[in-house]
């Protein structure tokens, strides 16, 4: 066998072997709750260290470390909210307790070794915030405005099934804790198609989907509503005074009229 070939052979077995040895993982935990991440690496090493890092985009994060002789090392940002609740260098394990949004994401802990070097597993988090949802509408002058509103973590989809297709808007309010409102309304010009039928939105989470729904009231696919009906008995109130105030005159002009002749 050749130099290269060597070289070659025992660079793929040790890859193999660092591959073959770990094993990812992944785990759901709610806003506020508290997780633990473990890492597993089998067979004979002699392992010196063992790091936890979360993945980031630009450069992975340092979340804490440890060694027989340096023991455990927490970075500040973390401290009182994360630590290693098991010390075995190849059996190691994190929790982060009173979870946020932004600890959703991978997180890599690292098996420094002799002589391989360093030896990496992932484990995936995901963060969520249970689905809350609500669905109304208000009628005004003979439109019909539908508001449905989902707030969870990640960001719900909002979709209509109504009997036909009605202008709707749709907007996303991210709040200071990570969470996010979405709220879609749909427009109804007139509301006779709709009297008596149900209006319905359906809410998609994660792998949930929900569904919400109101009846339209009779009343309501009527042409009137109610500021219509006022301004319209104002309208024959008024009419009834002009035309009383009208015949009274003509009674009166004759009556002159007459006391005139005699």
């Amino acid at each position: 066998m050749t130099c290269q070939g060597l070289i070659f052979s025992v660079v793929f077995i040790v890859f193999c072997r660092a591959e073959a040895d770990t094993v990812t993982q992944k785990k759901v935990v709610e806003v506020g709750g508290n997780v633990t991440l473990s890492c597993l690496l089998t067979g004979s090493y002699d392992i010196l260290q063992v790091t936890w890092q979360k993945k980031n985009t630009r450069e992975n994060e340092n979340l804490a470390t440890y060694s027989v002789h340096k023991g455990v090392t927490v970075v500040e940002t973390y401290r009182g909210r994360l630590n290693f609740t098991r010390l075995s260098l190849n059996d190691t394990a994190i929790t982060l307790w009173r979870v946020r949004i932004q600890d959703d994401g991978c997180y890599k802990c690292l098996f420094n070794t002799y002589p391989d070097g360093a030896i990496p597993q992932d484990t995936c988090l995901t963060v969520y915030e249970q689905l809350r949802g609500s669905l109304h509408y208000v009628v005004s002058e003979g439109n019909l405005i539908a508001t449905c509103s989902a707030n969870a973590w990640p960001s719900p989809v909002i979709s209509w099934i109504v009997p036909k297709n009605e202008s709707e808007k749709t907007e996303v309010v991210t709040h200071p804790n990570g969470t996010v409102s979405v709220i879609s309304k749909l427009c109804v010009n007139s509301t006779t198609s709709l009297a008596g039928q149900s209006l319905i939105c359906r809410v998609q989470h994660m792998e949930e989907e929900r569904y919400y729904s109101v009846k339209v009231k009779e009343d309501h696919g009527r042409w009137f509503s109610v500021p219509w009906l006022l301004a319209t008995v104002a309208l024959l109130v008024v009419c009834v005074v002009l035309v009383l105030t009208v015949v009274c005159w003509r009674r009166r002009r004759k009556k002159q009229n007459e006391s005139r002749a005699s």
